[in-house]
């Protein structure tokens, strides 16, 4: 026994910056929107890390010069508006630079087990989330499926992105590991979450992903084969999605929330078993569309158990009008972070009572202004260039119209399920590379040094 665990200790000591960067996944999925304070303890961390691997970095400089243009229009922005460089979200959006740099600094192989261990992750957080959707309906007390990030449309986004990244993985050509077995059984319960969160808004995403992923499979294969696949996917989701909105539905709605039980012991039967399902699928096409078919009836279900959605949709287009008066108040540096909702509070228009505008790009326009928005469109259109990442095309679409982009755990998901920093980059020497991991090192300490100042002495 001693010896498996030195052999297993070994293993987590030569793979210690993939154990920190997912470590780092699960610290910012639980900050939410964070601080200063606990993106800077991650950061240093995480920048620690990448002086540690005493590598080049290749970069994508189309993705990285507009990236750090963005983070120092941001700060200057918060400069002017508290008088400092750490307040408001600006500083904290630097852990995604962070994160980016050292992804640049692997091969091909270290980021793909990056990309499998980041999957794996997102099916761990699923099934938390589930348990903890158990605990609340024995109890009598659950609602809409939060789980880990405390918020329905946060944990639908997370897991649509997270659904996506696992089934990147397990379309690669490869042996079936361990940890490929893992991924597999983990893709129906990141579905039976994603519905129980009852986000029409990452249902909406998730779609214009399945859209993308299947116009890349024409990329390769025939419209015979598209179709094919498409019905094996919709299958899935939507018998995943009835087994989660039954759940809800037990749970929420009826006097037997005990019933969850024997639901949930049949979606672990469910994953254990999934391989042979998918070979079923593709096997007797008649059945993934008739399964495909039953998504209608899902859907369905989910709108009739949900039908306020279509007015949060409508409040969430007046939200959007009323930043887009506010574009060109301060072109160049915004009203600064955090200030849209307090002039939203004394202008005529409706109060939302909100912090962020439900489009991150009229939010960064707003509040850090055009050439900062400019910026994040120059990544985004690059990006898309590259790859059509469907995980990458769902995130975007959710986050012009809701906050996920704020939401550091999603993004960083994100980053590191569909990033592909060396693809089309440029090499920096190690002394450049090291010179970017001491500078975010600096800043992230000094993050700590002035809200520890500020806020606990």
């Amino acid at each position: 026994m001693s010896g498996k665990l030195g052999r297993a200790l070994d293993a987590l000591f030569d793979h210690y910056v993939f154990v920190l960067l997912i470590l780092a996944q699960a610290a910012l999925v639980q900050f939410g929107v964070a601080n200063a304070l606990s993106t800077g303890m991650v950061g240093i961390l995480l920048c620690a890390a990448g002086l540690g691997l005493r590598r080049s970095a290749r970069v994508d400089l189309w993705i990285a010069v507009p990236m750090a243009a963005y983070l120092a229009l941001g700060m200057a922005s918060a400069y002017m508006t508290f008088g400092n460089t750490v307040q408001g979200y600006p500083s904290t959006h630097v852990i995604f630079f962070a994160i980016y740099f050292i992804m640049a600094c692997m091969n091909g192989g270290e980021l793909r087990l990056l990309k499998r261990l980041n999957a794996l992750w997102a099916g761990g957080a699923a099934a938390v989330s589930l348990g903890m959707f158990l605990l609340q309906a024995l109890s009598g007390t659950a609602g809409r499926l939060g789980g880990l990030l405390r918020n329905p449309n946060a944990l639908g986004i997370f897991l649509a992105v997270g659904w996506f990244a696992i089934t990147a993985c397990l379309e690669e050509d490869g042996e079936e590991d361990a940890l490929n077995r893992a991924l597999r059984h983990a893709e129906p319960l990141v579905l039976a979450a994603l519905a129980m969160t009852l986000s029409m808004g990452s249902f909406l995403a998730m779609a214009a992903g399945i859209l993308a992923l299947l116009l890349e499979k024409k990329r390769r294969a025939s419209w015979q084969e598209v179709f094919g696949y498409g019905f094996v996917v919709l299958a899935k989701a939507s018998l995943c999605f009835a087994a989660g909105i039954l759940m809800y539905v037990t749970a929420r709605q009826t006097r037997i929330p005990w019933f969850c039980l024997f639901l949930l012991a049949w979606l672990l039967a469910l994953a254990a078993s999934w391989g042979t399902f998918e070979r079923f699928l593709r096997t007797y096409r008649w059945a993934a569309m008739g399964l495909s078919g039953g998504g209608i009836a899902v859907a369905a279900a989910a709108v009739a158990i949900r039908p306020s959605a279509l007015a949060t949709f409508a409040e969430r287009i007046e939200m959007m009008e009323n930043g887009l008066g506010y574009l060109l108040f301060h072109p160049v540096l915004g009203l600064g972070p955090g200030q849209w909702r307090e002039w939203n509070l004394y202008d005529g228009d409706k109060y939302f009572g909100t912090w962020h505008i439900h489009n991150f790009l009229i939010h960064i326009g707003v509040e850090l202004g055009l050439i900062a928005m400019a910026m994040l469109v120059i990544v985004i259109v690059r990006h898309f260039r590259k790859t059509g990442a469907p995980g990458a095309a769902a995130y975007l679409l959710h986050t012009l119209r809701d906050t996920s982009y704020f939401y550091c755990g999603i993004t960083s998901l994100t980053l590191v399920s569909a990033g592909e920093p060396q693809k089309g980059g440029r090499t920096l020497g190690i002394a450049a590379t090291r010179a970017v991991f001491v500078l975010l090192a600096a800043h992230f300490a000094w993050c700590c040094v002035y809200m520890a100042y500020h806020y606990f002495l």
